[in-house]
């Protein structure tokens, strides 16, 4: 009897001793994923609170954790690059403008991994059917999708957000113009500085634009081959805004155009006649302060009343006609190191955030009941959280664009409007937008890439002289578009537009 229970009880320990056990394993067995991407530490003092809530919850629903990494200065992403360099398993990354990650040149030298067997599988179906298969070959490099676009405003969605206050006491009717690029308000706000300097003359020496400065897209609609250079584009299907261009096949350089020569002039006269200031350093009491008409905007499909804060209110006008080109879709967006140990757990990551509005709002802003609440009717909102107080928010990110799909995200009305308009009509834009007439196309940069350096190096040279309106007078104007082009011409530009006509033409035989 004493042997039997003896054994009994040594049956019984070994039990006990391989429950903890067990579950060591179970945890030890779940994958850690790191995932980095372009949002500040610092601004989110709570985020490892976050970060463990959403672990959790991941756990719970694809087996998977997550390591947070919040960078958001440019030394982390250069950081990142002599970290992919050397081959490390960086998990999950934010690629596009926000975290300084071009996606093309990374693809090209093997930093991600391809996703198309995800993507076509069971797994990945739902984050599959976000993008249309065009768009799919748009991110397609070299035979392989190495990154799914963050599904947001996938379109120049530009506006001119204005001071409401001040249209309606001068009786300024902002729809009255054709609008279509900020050279069509350059020439209408001759009318707002008249009627604002009669009303208010110590307003006068406040400019009555804010900086729109930039070739594109807030002055030219045109295909962007070399995303953020604008020697070798072509014009927009409907848009047509370069008609010394007569079609949307031919590569052109935009600074050579009479076009662009007359925006130029343009911008230097408005400088001079106090429509736009040479500076803007140091002067953004004039915008928060009610004294400026109006503002560039990008992405606003709703606009709130607040958006210059509470001095004035605030409403906007978009773009008559929206376009869209390959490289939106390369401006935010998620991809897996091509070393990463586990890519598949990677995956059911990203699959999860574009498809799942919980996952999707918890990276946003956080944890139900202390980050955010719900009013009386259901409603999402910051009121009595710690979110509520914007300038000592404990964990806030809006949009939060390289992360993935914004639509899905569950905001407070004061962000996204009543009944969620600013979202479903995002959706609504994503569908009605002009294509360019080469979406798909990617530009191999590697065959001419001294010329194409070259080139890059003499158009920062004279870009925002030209684009700012820094320019004494119109004769200098035209000297340095003169110049400009010469050292184009002299560092290879012909070389680099015969390439991408080759390669555009190689691409479309393929098609």
């Amino acid at each position: 009897m004493t042997r039997k229970l003896a054994s009994l009880l040594l049956a019984l320990a070994m039990v006990l001793m391989m429950v903890p056990a067990m579950n060591a394993t179970a945890e030890a067995d779940i994958p850690v994923i790191d995932w980095y991407f372009g949002q500040s530490e610092a601004a989110n003092p709570d985020w490892q609170t976050v970060n463990a809530a959403i672990n959790e919850y991941l756990a719970e629903q694809i087996g998977v954790n997550v390591n947070l990494h919040f960078w958001g200065a440019a030394e982390d992403w250069e950081k990142m690059t002599t970290m992919i360099g050397a081959g490390q398993d960086v998990g999950i990354i934010g690629f596009g403008s926000q975290t300084k990650l071009d996606y093309v040149i990374n693809s090209q030298r093997g930093a991600y991994y391809p996703l198309e067997d995800f993507l076509n599988s069971e797994l990945g179906a739902g984050t599959k059917a976000l993008f249309a298969d065009g768009i799919w070959g748009a991110m397609t490099i070299d035979g392989h999708i190495y990154g799914i676009p963050s599904l947001k405003d996938n379109g120049f969605y530009i506006s001119m957000v204005y001071n409401k206050t001040m249209a309606d006491e001068l009786g300024l009717d902002v729809n009255e113009f054709e609008f279509n690029n900020f050279q069509d308000v350059t020439e209408w706000a001759y009318k707002v500085k008249e009627a604002r300097d009669a009303a208010h003359p110590d307003w006068a020496e406040a400019p009555v634009l804010w900086d729109a400065s930039g070739v594109h897209p807030y002055n030219f609609a045109v295909e962007n081959f070399l995303n953020g250079s604008f020697f070798a584009v072509c014009n927009i299907p409907e848009i047509m805004q370069i008609e010394s261009v007569p079609d949307t096949e031919t590569v052109f350089n935009i600074y050579a155009t009479p076009e662009f020569k007359e925006y130029a002039i343009q911008r230097q006269k408005a400088v001079d006649d106090g429509i736009y200031l040479y500076d803007y350093t140091d002067k953004s009491e004039l915008l928060y302060g009610g004294q400026v008409f109006a503002n560039v905007g990008w992405g606003y499909t709703y606009f709130q009343k607040d958006l210059w804060g509470n001095a004035v209110e605030t409403s906007g006008r978009m773009f008559d006609k929206m376009w869209t080109d390959t490289n939106n879709f390369f401006s935010a967006g998620t991809a897996i190191s091509s070393k990463c140990a586990n890519p598949e757990a990677a995956f059911k990551v990203l699959n999860l955030v574009n498809t799942d509005p919980k996952f999707a709002t918890m990276m946003r802003f956080g944890i139900e009941g202390t980050h955010y609440t719900r009013d009386a009717e259901g409603k999402m909102t910051f009121e009595g959280t710690a979110n509520n107080d914007r300038s000592n928010s404990l964990y806030y990110n809006w949009y939060m664009a390289p992360v993935g799909n914004l639509t899905i995200v569950e905001a407070p009305e004061g962000l996204v409007g009543p009944d969620n308009i600013m979202l479903k009509k995002m959706a609504q834009y994503n569908e009605e937008c002009i294509l360019a007439a080469h979406m798909g196309f990617v530009f191999d940069q590697n065959v001419v890439a001294t010329e194409v350096a070259a080139c890059i190096s003499a158009e920062k040279e004279y870009y925002n002289d030209l684009v700012k309106g820094q320019l004494t007078d119109e004769e200098e104007v035209v000297e340095i578009i003169d110049e400009l082009n010469a050292k184009l011409e002299a560092n290879g530009l012909q070389k680099v537009i015969d390439e991408v006509v080759k390669q555009m033409d190689a691409w479309k035989a393929a098609q």
